[in-house]
């Protein structure tokens, strides 16, 4: 192999791990900014399934809260 070949294949490496790298930032970023993390998932997965048990969980308490504030 020549040298141009050497610096092509690491450039395309540098890209492929940058990429990763920015999946795994940005995945992360949404889980600390209280997004959805499962919310561009094709398949229901057990992370989501939990995401929404919980979050209609805390729906339903919030309800309750305000019935008997109120009543």
């Amino acid at each position: 192999m020549n040298g141009w070949q050497h610096w092509a294949v690491a450039f395309i490496l540098l890209l492929c791990i940058v990429r990763i790298g920015q999946g795994i930032y940005v995945f992360f970023r949404k889980v600390k900014e209280k997004h959805n993390p499962c919310e561009n998932c094709i398949t229901g997965c057990e992370l989501k399934q939990l995401y929404e048990k919980k979050r209609s969980g805390c729906t339903q308490k919030k309800k309750e809260v305000k019935k008997k504030c109120c009543g």
